[in-house]
């Protein structure tokens, strides 16, 4: 009964051209993948990758995490960074574990489903804005309670539309929220050297997501930003741990 209900929800999305397949892709030009600039393609790249025998927190530790650590903060002009599996486990972390009970997370409603899926994880009362509407984001602000937290990407992937973060972090600051912002599909493309659009436009938000697949073509993600907060995320972060 289980499996025929299983296929039941398939055929419906079928119906509606959304069922999703696994299909090869050799030998097409690739306009799609997470590997915009070709990095994946070097092999020097490859030939410097180390593995880790487990956790971090118990003996998957290494000078090598702490050095890369140390760079991408750098890069980025923040005190601390912090390395994960991946964007979705990046966000997972911040989303389920920073905002408490008491506080309110307003996203937009175009926010990746990483983000979507830490707020569920996560206490915090939260609700969405209409996409890139700074007006809609000033009335949802005014129904908020305890530490306020607005996300945004920085470019939003299935619509290639940037956000309007120079208004939006400008709103926070006046609002005393706190800004995060999804920095995947902009590292590596926009800033002098591939900083993202951040810091291209001079914002310092109190954290932000870059992934090193898109334009980095690798695999996994850090967040960036105070050495408190990379402390609380080693302590709470479960999808870290």
């Amino acid at each position: 009964m289980l499996a025929q209900k299983l296929q039941k929800i398939l055929d419906e999305r079928a119906q509606k051209d959304a069922l999703r397949t696994l299909r090869i892709s050799e030998g097409l030009i690739d306009f799609c993948s997470n590997d915009y600039l070709g990095f994946a393609q070097k092999n020097q790249l490859v030939d410097s990758a180390h593995g880790s025998s487990g956790s971090r927190l118990i003996s998957g530790q290494y000078r090598i995490h702490e050095e890369a650590e140390q760079h991408i903060a750098a890069f980025h002009q923040v005190e601390a960074a912090l390395i994960f599996n991946s964007g979705y486990d990046a966000n997972l972390s911040f989303f389920s574990c920073v905002p408490q009970k008491e506080d309110t997370i307003i996203y937009d409603q175009l926010c990746h489903a990483s983000i979507r899926d830490g707020l569920r994880l996560g206490s915090a009362r939260n609700f969405s804005f209409k996409h890139n509407d700074v007006e809609d984001l000033k009335q949802k602000l005014s129904k908020t309670q305890g530490m306020v937290f607005v996300v945004a990407e920085s470019i939003y992937s299935m619509d290639g539309d940037p956000a309007p973060l120079a208004v939006i972090a400008k709103l926070c600051q006046e609002q005393g929220a706190h800004l995060i912002v999804d920095e995947a599909h902009s590292t590596g493309i926009f800033g002098e050297k591939g900083e993202g659009l951040c810091q291209e436009l001079g914002i310092i938000p109190f954290a932000r997501i870059h992934t090193f697949g898109k334009a980095l073509g690798g695999h996994g993600a850090a967040i960036v930003g105070s050495q408190t907060l990379k402390d609380y995320l080693i302590n709470f972060a479960r999808p870290f741990i």
